[in-house]
C-alpha cells in the first residue's frame, strides 16, 4: 500500500473529487442519472447519464467551492442498456469554465444555463466507441465550475429512423495536468 499524501480534493488516480451542480436533463430510472457522472460504474445497464432530448444536454460541476487549475479530462463512453446504440453516444462535447459564484444561481431544470457568463475551453469531437476518451486542454486553466454541453448524437450521420434523441455518455473525471 503507498502511504504518499495526497492533496486535499484528490484521487488516488489523481484526478479531483468533484460535485453534481446543477443539469438541464435527467431521468427518473437509476440507469440514466446524471449523478452517474461521477459514479465508478462504468458498466451496461448502469453507470450511464443518458439525456432524451432532441435538443442539447447540460452539466455542471464544480470542486465543492474551491477553484481548482485543470488540464486534462477523461470521458467514459458508455451507452446505458444492452439494446442501447453506440450511435447514442454523446458526438460533440463543449466544455466551458466559470472561476465565479455565477452558476450558483442556476437551481432547477427551467434556470436557463445561457444565463450565466461561461468560458469555452474546448469544443470536443468524440469517438463513437466505448472506453475512455482523454481530452487535453491547449494550456490548463482554472475553474470552480465546469460545464459540459453534449451537442448531439451519432444518430444524425447514420440516418437512424426512428430517429434516436438519447445523448449519452458516463464518467467525467477532471486532472490537473
Amino acid at each position: 500500500m503507498n502511504n504518499d499524501l495526497l492533496p486535499v480534493g484528490v484521487r488516488r488516480d489523481g484526478s479531483y473529487y468533484t460535485r453534481i451542480e446543477w443539469t438541464n436533463k435527467t431521468e427518473a430510472d437509476p440507469t440514466f442519472w446524471v449523478c452517474n457522472l461521477i459514479r465508478d460504474d462504468l458498466e451496461r445497464n448502469g453507470g450511464t447519464w443518458g439525456a432524451n432530448t432532441e435538443s442539447r444536454a447540460d452539466v455542471v460541476l464544480s470542486f465543492f467551492g474551491e477553484i481548482q487549475e485543470i488540464g486534462k479530462i477523461r470521458i467514459f463512453r458508455n451507452v446505458g442498456i444492452t439494446i442501447s446504440i453506440l450511435e447514442e453516444l454523446a458526438k460533440v462535447i463543449n466544455i466551458y469554465v466559470s472561476e465565479t459564484d455565477e452558476p450558483r444561481k442556476l437551481r432547477r431544470q427551467e434556470d436557463s444555463i445561457d444565463s450565466v457568463a461561461w468560458t469555452l475551453i474546448k469544443s470536443q469531437l468524440m469517438e463513437k466507441a466505448e472506453g475512455w476518451q482523454e481530452i487535453v486542454l491547449d494550456k490548463p486553466v482554472r475553474a470552480k465550475f465546469v460545464r459540459f454541453e453534449l451537442v448531439d448524437n451519432f444518430c444524425h450521420d447514420f440516418n437512424i429512423d426512428p430517429f434516436i434523441p438519447w445523448v449519452e455518455t458516463s464518467e467525467i473525471k477532471i486532472y490537473p495536468q
